[in-house]
């Protein structure tokens, strides 16, 4: 028996191997096919069609682009293109000349035409880039490139717990005079309002004040409206709210949010990483605020007990990141759209001299961006971290061993491509300056969120083949149409002016064929000449038409009976 089973289990196996074999073959065609159908689409997406502008030749102020029609990318008319490009032929583009139009490109799925105006230039549709402009950084915010940003926030008005007012008037005062409203509104960057309020204390004495709260907002609404237009909303940052006073936040939430929109102006809500008793009910302020801005930073720094990534997309299994935070929303069904991350452009620096014997690690400084770079990028090599995502330089100095954890172009990089990848809004940036205007750092953003191309729509398109020539006549009926009436009363004046001499008469009119002819040439041209030319209700047209080509060969017929008769 054993003789037997055994081979029969050994051509099972073999064929369990080979149908293992075929179905794995089988997927792998599968995503072979699917990553060419995916590639012809990118290649038909953005065509290698172009037309360039040359200032030398195109000098009219309009640009003309005559070629291939556009053929759907799928449905019948893709199946029969062969007929469709008979019937149409070619098309001609004219668009609007302007500064910034050297290239015109040419989507050839949607069939939408597009400018580029080189990378740099512009935010993609739909996507958003935020940055606070704490006001220690001065005057800094006049090298911001705007042009990447889509909101600016001014850090910040700190809230008087006491009062509801400011605790810092002097740095109000120094946004009244500032021109930072200006460089935004030139370039279209909406400006927001930072307001701020840290500690459990003050926090609860705020929150649990009614007269506080609505002093507040009226200073807030007032200060935003002595600059008209300039400020698009309010960014809400409130840190330490104590598990027994969140109910009152989330009622002044919407309470600030509904006073907000009544003014047109929109709330942005600042959360922490880490949601503790879960203080921030999101499910019910989801519908009471624009975005919620998560601070995706200081997951490592002066309140931590070991050295670490400020902003590690994974962690451990026990410790919070990027990861489990942004997860937190999206199991909440709280849409990606809903959601700005934002990272930081700083590091912290840790002494780690006696982590080494077996003893602690002490959080020394925080830095900016720039500063790392000039401190210890030019003489280390950074180290990176692959569960993190984040970058470490260790360091030797003053007898000491340090380690500084920051991130850089390359790590904000893979940061921007994981938040895209989890379909969030957009990205935030703390803090403005702190990068000292890195060409990388906003070559990185420039990748991830810029657009080289701008949408431009042809202000007029001509057809050209038997489509084309059947669409200009549709244009332009009611003038054929008047010159077929012309045509049909000269060819009653014709006819009544030939019947005058007896010779035309005698070659014309020797069958009553040809009289039948005539009139119905007459009818014909009357009836396609008063539709066309008549704009009312085509029925009508139609009648009349025929009354008067019926009239008109009636007519012809009496006088060459008449004529006939005064032969005789």
């Amino acid at each position: 028996m054993l003789l037997v089973i055994a081979p029969l289990a050994n051509s099972q196996g073999v064929t369990d191997i080979r149908k293992g074999i075929y179905g794995a073959k089988r997927q792998v065609m599968r995503e072979v096919n699917r990553s060419k159908r995916d590639a012809n689409q990118i290649n038909r997406l953005l065509s290698n069609k172009k037309r360039d502008v040359d200032p030398a030749s195109d000098t009219s102020e309009y640009i003309k682009w005559s070629m291939q029609p556009y053929v759907p990318n799928s449905g019948m008319i893709r199946d029969y293109q062969y007929v469709y490009t008979f019937l149409h032929d070619e098309q001609e583009y004219t668009f609007t000349k302007d500064p910034d139009l050297k290239t015109i490109q040419w989507d050839s799925v949607n069939n939408e035409f597009y400018k580029n105006i080189g990378k740099g230039e512009k935010l993609q549709d739909g996507v958003e880039v935020m940055g606070w402009h704490p006001y220690w950084m001065g005057d800094s915010y006049k090298n911001y490139r705007y042009k990447m940003l889509s909101i600016v926030s001014f850090y910040s008005y700190d809230i008087n717990p006491n009062t509801g007012g400011p605790s810092n008037p002097d740095v109000l005062d120094s946004l009244r005079s500032s021109s930072l409203p200006d460089s935004a509104a030139k370039y279209g960057t909406k400006l927001f309002l930072s307001v701020t309020s840290f500690g459990r204390k003050s926090n609860r004495k705020f929150l649990n004040d009614e007269q506080s709260r609505e002093i507040f907002i009226t200073e807030v609404l007032g200060l935003m409206a002595s600059r008209k237009g300039a400020f698009a909303g309010v960014d809400l940052d409130f840190e330490e709210i104590d598990s027994a006073d969140a109910p009152k936040f989330t009622e002044f939430v919407k309470q600030l949010s509904a006073r907000l929109s009544a003014a047109e102006y929109k709330l942005i809500l600042n959360v922490p990483y880490f949601n503790e008793h879960n203080v921030f009910d999101y499910k019910a302020l989801a519908g009471h605020v624009w975005y919620f801005n998560i601070m995706g930073y200081d997951f490592s720094g002066e309140h931590s007990a070991y050295p670490g990534s400020v902003a590690p997309i994974h962690a451990v299994a026990t410790q919070p990141s990027l990861e489990t935070v942004v997860n937190d929303f999206l199991n909440l069904e709280i849409s990606g759209q809903q959601i700005i991350l934002s990272l930081p452009l700083y590091g912290v620096t840790w002494d780690v001299t006696n982590l080494e014997k077996g003893g602690g690690s002490r959080y020394e400084s925080s830095m900016p961006y720039y500063m790392i770079q000039s401190k210890y990028g030019a003489i280390y090599n950074p180290f990176y971290d692959a569960l993190s995502g984040s970058f470490f330089y260790v360091i030797e100095e003053e007898g000491k061993r340090k380690m500084c954890w920051f991130e850089n172009e390359t790590s904000l990089d893979l940061k921007f491509k994981w938040a895209q990848s989890k379909n969030l809004k957009g990205i935030g940036l703390w803090a403005l300056g702190y990068e000292q205007n890195s060409n990388a750092i906003w070559k990185s953003i420039e990748d991830n969120y810029g657009s080289e191309l701008v949408k431009i729509e042809p202000i007029d398109t001509k057809l050209g083949g038997p489509f084309g020539l059947a669409k200009a006549i549709v244009a332009y009926k009611r003038m054929i149409g008047l010159s077929f009436l012309v045509l049909a009363a000269f060819l009653a004046l014709g006819f009544a002016l030939s019947l005058r001499d007896w010779r035309v008469r005698e070659v014309l009119f020797q069958s009553q064929g040809f009289r039948f002819i005539y009139g119905a040439v007459f009818l014909l041209v009357a009836i396609v000449g008063l539709q066309w030319w008549w704009n009312n209700d085509e029925n009508w047209s139609l009648i009349a038409g025929l009354l008067v080509g019926a009239i008109g060969v009636a007519i012809i017929n009496i006088i060459f009976n008449r004529y006939r008769d005064d032969l005789r």
